[in-house]
């Protein structure tokens, strides 16, 4: 009789499990069950936001359901970064961060863990930062730049906020070059780009892609970009690695996250439509035409980035001027 209900057991444990390995694969197959949330940590227009405006024109057909842009900016992203790690975990609600995400972490600037809070999905593209000057400055190359800096220390401007790539690359271009250019910290873009016009600053440091319409319209001198190799989108502009400052070598990386605990399943299914996206032709088009390049690759890819950027990041902040501290 034991081994009879020894037996019974066995064989409805069994079923049980058969039953709950059989749900896995129906959950990730009845996903989307509603609409989508992409939540951009920056305003309408920046690269986080082209780049999930992109996407979720495509992921809507391959995925059946609507994909909705929700832009939150603040904070430098920290108040996209609660909702989406707050938010339940089914795949639902995605998050589209950057390096501004890594620097967060590394100046202690973080209200999320980016490793802990979340689950990593997939890259969806990669840009460069630019340094532009006014037209009126008699520059028109990184060695002019240093040799009028070195002749004016302390004189030359550059925008940037505490904690932010561009105070990042100000402070690397100061000790590479062995010269004093002096950070304005300004709240937004538009603001330092008014005054870079008016050359009340001298040096803008800005995404590739956000630079273009500048570039485009003449009105400030794209001197340099951060890439290991210049940018497709802007092949007569050398880098700063070409200049004699390796250093400078920073590749801004875009990439999908969920909360912590997403299933994996539902990741998989995710990652293979997001890259699948990023394939189809007027995508890579677009995207290209905005300053985006391409990087794919899934959520192993990207946690081995986000653990080496972290690294990286890190010991540039210990050089650099100290973010104020979290209250």
């Amino acid at each position: 009789m034991t081994n009879l209900k020894l037996t019974r057991r066995a064989a409805v444990a069994s079923a049980m499990a058969g039953v709950a390995s059989a749900a896995l694969p129906a959950r990730a197959q009845d996903f989307p069950s509603r609409p989508i949330t992409i939540v951009v940590p920056f305003g309408p227009g920046t690269t986080n936001d082209v780049i999930a405006r992109q996407l979720g024109q495509e992921l809507t057909g391959s995925l059946g359901q609507s994909v909705v842009i929700d832009n939150r900016p603040g904070a430098t992203g920290n108040i996209a970064a609660d909702l989406v790690a707050k938010s339940k975990p089914d795949g639902h609600t995605l998050f589209i961060p950057s390096v501004s995400q890594i620097l967060n972490q590394v100046t202690n600037n973080a209200t999320t863990d980016l490793t802990k809070d979340f689950t990593p999905i997939a890259f969806a593209g990669k840009g460069l930062y630019s340094m532009f000057v006014p037209n009126e400055l008699p520059v028109k190359t990184v060695a002019d730049l240093v040799e009028l800096a070195k002749k004016q220390p302390g004189k030359l401007n550059f925008a940037g906020y505490v904690g932010g790539v561009p105070q990042f690359l100000g402070e690397m271009l100061n000790r590479a070059a062995k010269i004093n250019t002096v950070m304005v910290p300004y709240k937004s873009t538009p603001d330092a780009l008014v005054d870079l016009l008016a050359n009340r600053i001298q040096i803008w440091y800005t995404p590739v892609t956000s630079g273009m319409p500048v570039y485009n319209a003449k009105q400030a001198r794209m001197v340099a970009v951060t890439g290991e190799s210049r940018a497709g989108i802007v092949p007569d502009v050398p880098t700063f690695k070409e200049a004699g400052y390796p250093d400078l070598t920073v590749e801004i990386s875009y990439f999908l996250m969920a909360a912590k605990g997403t299933p994996k399943p539902i990741v998989d299914k995710l990652y293979a439509a997001i890259d699948k996206a990023l394939q189809v032709p007027k995508v890579k088009d677009m995207l290209k035409s905005q300053g985006v390049e391409d990087k794919r690759g899934g959520p192993a890819d990207l946690t081995a980035y986000l653990n080496e950027q972290l690294v990286r990041w890190t010991a540039i902040a210990k050089l650099s001027t100290p973010a104020p501290e979290k209250k």
